[in-house]
């Protein structure tokens, strides 16, 4: 994917403070913390990975599985053991963004999947969680929940496909700090050309908002929200998109499955959850 559709993705970062193939270089050195949906029954593994160069894009592309034992290109790191995902309740508490370690990082993705599916369970009940291919020879996750996965610089990731109603799509999520730094930086969306249809508003409770559509070209069609959390330091951004597969797939549909209402009032209540 080249750097205009990065931009139109996450909103063009000020020129002045981003290094963007500094930045891609860099993400191929993260490691990730996935989940893995086994059997029955939901199992979590602890995954190190080096990450590909668009795993800055809410596109991000979960690594495939890899052996105990590190490549030697990439440097062993200790393995976390492999704890639960936090069981489901009617209404979960609020979380906070603290992670200093990667059993604190896997708490996050643990409580940030149980608001995105319950959420999305209310606001969007026909849709379901589906696989979605990424890169030829990958491992098949199962069905039925999102692949979540942690950038070691405390970014949080969801990646899957959606299907209702017979249409199939992709869907994305980021739950990142928006401050520049260390020369990254992925700040709070703006509306700015060439992305013309955009709004920026709040939410009820006074949470910045700001939600578009995008239609790059070649019939891709993106509907995108980005609310800020309440310590304003940190943002949730979810992109449906109408493709279903890897970056760049071709479109599936001529609309993304989640409509505009149902994913604003996800990110909302996401947001609304986490005390930063």
């Amino acid at each position: 994917m080249n750097q205009e559709m990065l931009d139109r993705l996450i909103g063009a970062a000020p020129p002045s403070t981003v290094d963007v193939e500094g930045v891609l270089r860099r993400a191929r050195r993260r490691r990730r913390i996935r989940h893995v949906v086994a059997g029955g029954s939901t199992a979590v593994a602890v995954v190190a990975a080096v990450a590909a160069g668009a795993s800055l894009l809410p596109g991000a592309k979960p690594a495939p599985l890899v052996a105990a034992t590190p490549s030697p290109a990439v440097p062993a790191s200790p393995v976390v053991s492999a704890s639960p995902v936090v069981s489901a309740s009617p209404s979960p508490s609020a979380f906070a963004l603290e992670a200093d370690t990667d059993g604190e990082r896997q708490r996050i993705l643990d409580r940030l999947q149980l608001v995105l599916e319950q959420a999305t369970a209310e606001h969007a009940p026909t849709i379901r969680w589906i696989y979605m291919p990424d890169e030829p020879g990958e491992k098949r996750t199962p069905d039925g929940h999102p692949v979540m996965f942690a950038l070691d610089d405390d970014t949080f990731r969801a990646r899957s496909g959606v299907t209702a109603d017979g249409r199939k799509g992709g869907f994305y999520l980021s739950l990142r700090a928006t401050g520049c730094g260390a020369g990254s930086c992925e700040p709070f969306y703006e509306c700015a050309p060439p992305v013309v249809d955009c709004q920026a508003t709040r939410t009820a409770s006074g949470l910045r908002l700001v939600r578009y559509v995008d239609k790059p070209g070649h019939g891709w069609r993106f509907y995108g929200v980005d609310v800020e959390l309440p310590d304003r330091r940190h943002a949730v951004h979810l992109s449906a998109v109408n493709y279903f597969g890897g970056d760049g797939s071709e479109p599936s549909a001529p609309a993304p499955v989640f409509t505009r209402a149902q994913l604003e009032a996800i990110a909302t209540d996401i947001a609304e959850k986490i005390t930063g």
